[in-house]
């Protein structure tokens, strides 16, 4: 039987004179006869031919910033090396082995701009690919790490979020870095003006805490800002003893000032009604439809036991019997 063969090549050219290079990255096979198994792609060819297509543009890429730094931008002058440094570069279509050269910065930068003895040609914060980082902390919001570990495994060659541990902390980092609500010596914003109404959504729920002690869960409470153009706010913090600081904190960056007319939706939690009256005393509180639903179910199972034992009950049982 006759094989198809494909031959994937990436052919790189980098410009300045540089001769193109041609790469191949993956060959594919199939026999003459096709089932819809053996139709197109598998996902092991994917995983394999992105990983291959990532690692050789990543490579070339690091190559070239090394060369580029090679000559000090103020006189010139050829700048020594001092070595390679082994880093690992992780994103989404697979984990690359980096070689990134170091630099000896020129003297006269050092002299003019007080310059680092040395620099890398390539500054990697921590290694990872801002898409990793988004997509991790994007599905961990709404599955569990180790789930998220392994669609993301599944899916795409990922080696570097292999189980929950590094999932959790890639996402607590994204965390960190939106918590920072404003940058530092911003000045304060104006509690003073007035800025049309909004609707503000609480809840709260536990979680399981990472250390089993002092306590095995902590709660959340979460929230969402809705103005009147649609623009939405969420935050979210643990409750302690400085939450009304934080739930403060959350709505005025979402432009909430004192003068503002606020709805809060909330499940009637006493805590929650306490934390809107500490915070925002003026606002109206309404219980969420859900609620006022569980409300009345819960008076009209209270109205049927009230209901048992009496004389219907009684007559319905005497017929039942009769017949």
């Amino acid at each position: 039987m006759q094989k198809l063969v494909w031959r994937v090549k990436l052919v790189a050219d980098l410009g300045d004179e540089a001769a193109e290079t041609e790469v191949e990255v993956a060959r594919i096979e199939r026999d003459e006869f096709t089932v819809p198994e053996t139709l197109g792609l598998s996902l092991g060819e994917g995983k394999r031919l992105t990983a291959a297509i990532q690692t050789e543009m990543v490579r070339a890429q690091a190559a070239t910033m090394g060369e580029r730094f090679r000559c000090c931008a103020h006189c010139g002058s050829t700048l020594s090396s001092k070595g390679y440094r082994s880093v690992t570069f992780r994103s989404l279509f697979g984990d690359v082995p980096l070689r990134v050269r170091r630099l000896a910065n020129c003297q006269c930068c050092r002299e003019v701009a007080d310059e680092p003895r040395s620099f890398s040609a390539l500054t990697l914060e921590r290694g990872i690919a801002p898409e990793l980082a988004y997509v991790t902390a994007k599905f961990a919001a709404l599955a569990p790490f180790a789930k998220v570990a392994d669609l993301l495994a599944e899916l795409l060659p990922v080696g570097g979020a292999v189980n929950a541990g590094t999932v959790r902390n890639r996402t607590r980092r994204v965390g960190e870095h939106i918590a920072r609500l404003r940058p530092e010596g911003a000045a304060d914003p104006d509690v003073d003006a007035v800025t049309p109404a909004v609707v503000i959504g609480l809840d709260g729920g536990y979680l399981r805490s990472r250390h089993r002690r002092p306590e095995r869960n902590f709660e959340v409470l979460a929230g969402k800002v809705l103005n009147v153009d649609g623009s939405q706010h969420r935050f979210a913090f643990a409750r302690n003893g400085n939450s009304a600081s934080e739930f403060a904190e959350a709505v005025v960056s979402a432009g909430v000032r004192l003068g503002t007319p606020a709805t809060v939706l909330c499940d009637g939690d006493p805590g929650l009604w306490k934390l809107q009256r500490q915070v925002m005393p003026e606002a109206t509180l309404v219980l969420d439809w859900f609620h006022i639903a569980m409300r009345f179910e819960h008076a009209l199972q209270a109205a049927r036991g009230l209901g048992a034992g009496t004389f219907s009950d009684w007559r319905a049982c005497k017929v039942v019997g009769s017949m």
